[in-house]
């Protein structure tokens, strides 16, 4: 790793005068700290959920008195020592990271509790000419594991609630699936309740609050039943809880009102084991179809009981009509009409989700824009999607799967948050500019829910691309066709103005190569893309792979190898679900990656790490990270 701003002769000696500060007990300033050259740094992963409400009145209170207690720190060295596995974040740029093998680790000072006050306290710097309180650090002096010591301190301190603790076993279990991490993601996206979220997963009220510090006391004995879990409750509880969102649409409040899960669990409590299956099916048919009049009815009345009442008395309707063949026959139809409106209706921020994990707090979500989550996050740290669908037809397509084939299409539809016309473009424009010193940063991919430079998306992407180029804004460009360069340029430079050195400097083409033409439809063959990569490097274009899925170890190596000559960046993961290859293929892949000749630039996906559980800190330097800049 190349270390940047490497200390001078005076910032060590300034340095050390600090160290010895801090050694004796005393407490020192940012001030000091910034001008010696230590990094503040944090653990993501441990400590509490901020909002800028929360920030706001922490900025209040350090206005009106200043900051009256220290901010608590380890040195970096102390924390690797302790966690040689782990990863911190700097506090300043939420990029970089350092491990026990950085070179910047004696300069690491680890933000132990304090976090919120040091983002307070910066912020009031830069906004506030009169602000002039000074805010202090003080090393912290235990014989606890530091671990300990942090939840110690914001338990006593009562500093975290019962959903700080939750997202710090979430993130400490690996966001495993589990009912705790799908009740954190429920009320990080739904603002459920806690004790909701578990009722509904449960199907019973078992959940308590101490469960959370109980586990936290002793993590050996594992999570108990209730905050784990089993699967196929886990989706079960889905079910019913999307099934509540259809109910109430026009009426979302209601979606966090506990009298629909207090009277699915009387009358699932009240049929015999045997049927519970099939009555927690006809439950959910019930309140995807609950009739508009019926809803507002409930919703009216004053009281839960009440509501409940209302329920039960439309879920007695219910069950003799789908008595009736015919009868069930309409409900049914009834149940897809009105899982339409809800997509129109909520469509567009279903639609984006491409990934799986629990998203991180306030990240930007537009109609055009956002920032991925999850797998999609280890491509791009910020994405554009304008169309749902491809019609490229590849059978180990994830649009096709699990919650993203209600919205899939065999061609590329417009998504629904856009009107026709120049809404899609304007809308971009706008989000772009919101967002624009973030992105300059990080660059822009094209696209998760469709292929951008198909005949009926490319149109679109290059006027995008086009706004990018005169923004400074990096792009990359992932597709399984060869044949778009003609006519994308032809788009490019439509309307005069096209610099093609302003492209070549901004614009990155990706091609995802697995070898397996049979698989992928309509896209062009394996060989055709090849060439065009070629074809594009040789133009002096940046060029990377998307060698995901890997569906036999040996082809996707293959590949690798015939293409280090006009490629600058491979990213490897793995195929989901059910493989033909297992983890010694794997092995046998990544040992081919380690002998390649020229150090090609290589991103192992997640899924391969963790397959071969490896550490990404003992790979070579060409090993890169999911935030490697192709553009330098």
């Amino acid at each position: 790793m190349e270390k940047k701003n490497m200390p001078t002769e005076k910032t060590m000696d300034r340095m050390e005068q600090i160290l010895k500060k801090i050694e004796d007990g005393r407490t020192v300033t940012l001030e000091e700290l910034r001008s010696a050259g230590f990094i503040l740094v944090v653990d993501k992963d441990f400590g509490r959920v901020v909002n800028r409400p929360h920030l706001k009145k922490l900025k209040g209170s350090l206005t009106k008195d200043g900051c009256i207690e220290p901010v608590s720190i380890f040195f970096g060295a102390e924390y690797f020592e302790a966690y040689p596995e782990r990863e911190l974040t700097d506090l300043n740029d939420g990029d970089k990271k350092y491990t026990k093998d950085s070179p910047e680790v004696p300069e690491v000072i680890f933000v132990a509790d304090g976090v919120h006050r040091v983002q307070a306290h910066v912020e009031l710097l830069s906004e506030d000419e009169s602000y002039k309180h000074t805010l202090r650090f003080r090393h912290v002096e235990t014989v606890l594991p530091i671990d300990r010591w942090i939840y110690v301190r914001n338990t006593n301190n009562r500093n975290w609630d019962s959903k700080d603790c939750s997202r710090y076993i979430a993130a400490q279990t690996g966001y495993e699936k589990s009912n705790l991490t799908t009740a954190v993601k429920w009320q990080e996206e739904l603002k459920l309740g806690e004790k909701y979220a578990y009722t509904i997963l449960n199907l019973s009220d078992t959940y308590k609050k101490k469960m959370l510090s109980e586990y936290m006391e002793a993590p050996d004995k594992g999570l108990p039943m209730v905050l784990k879990g089993v699967e196929e409750n886990i989706d079960r509880g889905g079910r019913i809880l999307h099934a509540f969102r259809v109910c109430w649409r026009d009426i979302p409040k209601m979606v966090r009102n506990s009298a629909s899960i207090n009277m699915f669990i009387e009358v699932y409590n009240a049929c015999g084991d045997s049927m519970k299956e099939a009555v927690v099916s006809l439950l959910v048919l019930f309140f995807t179809t609950l009739d508009k009049t019926d809803a507002e009815s409930v919703a009216g009345e004053k009281d839960n009981d009440g509501k409940v009442r209302l329920l039960k008395e439309c879920w007695d309707k219910f069950s003799k009509d789908i008595e009736d063949g015919n009868l069930k026959a309409e409900y049914e139809r009834r149940a897809s009409e009105a899982e339409k409106e809800f997509d129109d209706l909520f469509g567009e921020k279903e639609e984006a989700t491409v990934s799986e994990a629990v998203p991180e707090n306030n990240k930007y979500h537009g109609k055009a824009i956002y920032q991925p989550n999850g797998k999609a996050g280890e491509y791009s740290g910020w994405a554009c999607n304008f169309y749902n669908g491809c019609s490229n037809q590849c059978s180990y397509c994830y649009l096709q799967k699990g919650r993203n084939a209600k919205i899939y299409t065999p061609t590329p539809t417009l998504q629904k948050a856009f009107k026709d016309g120049d809404d899609p473009i304007n809308r971009f424009r706008k989000e772009l500019t919101a967002n624009l010193s973030e992105i300059q940063k990080h660059g822009l991919f094209f696209s998760f829910t469709t292929d951008p430079l198909l005949p009926e998306t490319m149109g679109l992407t290059a006027k995008a691309v086009r706004i990018c180029m005169e923004n400074d804004v990096n792009v990359k460009l992932l597709t399984k066709h060869a044949d778009f360069v003609v006519p994308f340029f032809d788009y490019l430079s439509a309307g005069g103005g096209f610099d093609e050195e302003v492209c070549k400097k901004h614009v990155a083409f990706g091609f995802t190569l697995t070898g397996h033409d049979e698989l992928e439809g309509n896209s062009s063959p394996n060989l055709d893309r090849i060439s065009t990569m070629k074809q594009l490097h040789d133009r002096g274009y940046r060029t990377f792979v998307s060698a995901e899925p890997v569906i036999e170890p040996e082809i996707s190596l293959l590949i690798i190898r015939e293409t280090l000559d006009f490629c600058d960046l491979y990213m490897v993961g793995l195929l989901s679900g059910e493989k033909d290859y297992g983890k010694d293929d794997v092995r046998n892949l990544v040992d081919g990656l380690l002998g390649l000749p020229g150090e090609p630039k290589i991103y192992l996906k997640d899924s391969v790490v963790k397959m071969l559980k490896l550490d990404r800190s003992t790979l070579p330097e060409n090993f890169v990270g999911s935030g490697y800049n192709m553009f330098g």
